[in-house]
């Protein structure tokens, strides 16, 4: 007997299961969710696994998420920026703990938001911090070391903290 509720159900956690590794978006992860709240055929359910199979395969073949969110939630990501952009981090009720490592000179951008949140970026003991992030409602909260050495790679950190806090320290 086939058990239509079970199938719905799998594809739900796979779903969230791919959210939660940065492999789909979340407007892909609220148009598929909304896709299966809906389907009533068990054609409809062999469709959306494709979908959500096609989905694995890309991030297998070498693609990665281009935003990183933590939503109820807490994630740690150790990065290594790549052509001058460490990324998009968004804290969204929930907690991004970013590490970065090898942090190449000149300006290196990172984009952060925390709404509802909390975000902390640890950043190598010889980089400069530029923080550019907006509070409104919130607290941002940088290092106050002095980096003396005028070659010294710099980390220019953007975006905003609404109603949550953006932590920038140096690594000890």
């Amino acid at each position: 007997m086939y058990n239509f509720l079970m199938e719905k159900e799998n594809l739900i956690k796979t779903l969230q299961e791919q959210y939660a590794q940065n492999i789909i978006s979340v407007e892909e992860y609220e148009k598929i969710l909304e896709y299966i709240n809906k389907i009533e055929t068990k054609k409809e359910i062999k469709t959306i696994q494709k979908i959500i199979q096609e989905e694995n395969r890309v991030v297998l073949a070498g693609e990665t998420a281009k935003t990183h969110l933590a939503l109820f939630s807490w994630r740690t990501s150790h990065i290594k920026p790549l052509n001058k952009n460490a990324g998009k981090y968004t804290s969204l009720f929930g907690a991004n703990r970013i590490i970065l490592g090898n942090i190449p000179r000149g300006t290196t951008i990172l984009n952060v938001n925390s709404i509802f949140g909390l975000t902390e970026v640890i950043v190598p003991e010889n980089v400069k911090i530029i923080n550019e992030a907006f509070p409104i409602f919130s607290g941002i909260f940088a290092s106050n070391k002095t980096i003396k050495d005028d070659d010294a790679p710099e980390l220019h950190i953007t975006g905003k903290a609404i109603f949550g806090n953006i932590t920038i320290k140096h690594l000890n």
